[in-house]
């Protein structure tokens, strides 16, 4: 079977934490001169969000962890930090409706970005682009917090709000932070990506505020599908680039291809939860292969989380605390035997195939005569890494072999 991402894996039961998490800004998306512009307003923890969500303040509560995990690796600090913050790790204030530079974005949404929506809003304080949470300030009047969303700072044509208000965009529409730019969130239907691991129930966001939270309750979202989980047209930015590489595509006897790429002295010291989780979770992998043009060339998909293989065992094992290591003699995942992810000081991933009538094959020769190959390894919810190789040893058509740096 393929892993596709994206699946509803599980139903997640009360209301109250899904306010919870959305209320880090009662105000998302609101002008500078609204109740609750920071998470900490006057900065002494009597004002904002901190009143009822101080799980953030220091950086060590159960929420701020949470949200590490959600917005980006630890390899892509500029996503991760500046997400919430102006000028990355720990600068304040934590606004409600901006932040650093992040992504393709001269200026971030803050909060917002999570727990608004794009309506097309400008902010009559900077004149950019803003994202608001119509949905959010419902979701609190749902549960009684409901001081703000009516009247005084949230009252129609008040501070720069339209008025009237616009009709609330339903659950289906995602935040502008769901992305692969941003966050590990794609689906804001989806309970399994936005809830928080430590809460009591297992339900995500009511992002429209209508009191029912995500597949199947809110009638706004559709049955989910499975979208293929496939490697990118072209090398993906922001990969972690290992110290060494190397690839071997070996296609000289037909039934008989083999695969070996090996990226190894990762300097970055990487834990599991960067590479996503295939022993009890649903993290599949790609080996995506690419040209000297940058022109996708092979893709091998290694999907098997959770599963028992032809040993009758796990596919996937854990490395101590390090990683993972994956072994099936049929090589049922396009060919591959064997895998490894390892982080910590002497991190490695290594992918280790042989055709068994899965793997893929014509890519040796989709290789042939080229100067450079770029090899990347990318988890479905989790990390890439990759490497350019531009010194070439064979690329005769039926052996492609290079190394870098």
């Amino acid at each position: 079977m393929r892993y596709r991402h994206g699946l509803v894996r599980s139903r997640r039961a009360s209301r109250g934490v899904a306010v919870a998490i959305a209320a880090i800004a009662l105000t998302l998306g609101a002008p500078g001169t609204h109740a609750y512009e920071a998470y900490d307003v006057f900065g002494d923890q009597t004002s904002g969000c901190v009143t009822c969500h101080p799980e953030f303040l220091s950086g060590n509560g159960a929420l701020h962890a949470q949200h590490r995990v959600l917005l980006g690796t630890p390899t892509q600090q500029l996503t991760r930090c500046n997400a919430c913050h102006p000028s990355g790790q720990g600068s304040t204030p934590v606004r409600t409706y901006s932040s650093g530079p992040i992504g393709p974005l001269a200026n971030g949404f803050g909060c917002s970005g999570c727990h608004g929506r794009l309506y097309g809003e400008t902010s009559p304080n900077s004149g950019l682009p803003k994202s608001t949470s119509y949905g959010l300030r419902a979701a609190h009047v749902d549960a009684g917090v409901d001081d703000c969303a009516t009247s005084g700072c949230h009252a129609p044509g008040n501070l720069g709000s339209p008025d009237p208000f616009p009709p609330t965009l339903p659950e289906n529409v995602a935040p502008p932070y769901y992305g692969p730019e941003f966050s590990v969130l794609r689906n804001a239907c989806a309970s399994d990506e936005e809830d928080q691991a430590f809460d009591a129930d297992l339900l995500g966001l009511d992002n429209d505020g209508d009191g029912q939270r995500d597949f199947p309750d809110d009638l706004d979202c559709p049955e989910p599908t499975e979208p293929p989980f496939d490697c990118a047209a072209a090398p993906l930015a922001g990969c972690v680039v290992p110290g060494k590489g190397s690839l071997v595509v070996t296609e000289k006897a037909p039934g008989k291809e083999k695969l070996k790429v090996t990226l190894s002295k990762i300097q970055r010291e990487l834990t599991p939860i960067d590479f996503g989780d295939p022993v009890t979770g649903t993290t599949g992998y790609n080996v995506c292969v690419y040209d000297s043009g940058d022109v996708l060339r092979g893709e091998y998909t290694l999907d098997l989380p959770g599963e028992v293989c032809s040993n009758g065992k796990p596919c996937w094992t854990t490395i101590s605390d390090k990683g993972y290591k994956f072994k099936d003699k049929a090589a049922a995942a396009d060919g591959i035997r064997k895998a490894m992810v390892r982080g910590g000081s002497k991190g490695k991933v290594v992918v280790d195939g042989k055709n068994t009538g899965t793997m893929p094959t014509g890519v040796a020769a989709a290789l042939a005569n080229q100067t450079r190959a770029t090899v990347q390894f990318v988890a479905s919810d989790g990390i890439c890494v990759g490497l350019a190789l531009p010194v070439v040893k064979k690329a005769t058509g039926l052996l492609f072999k290079a190394k870098g740096p």
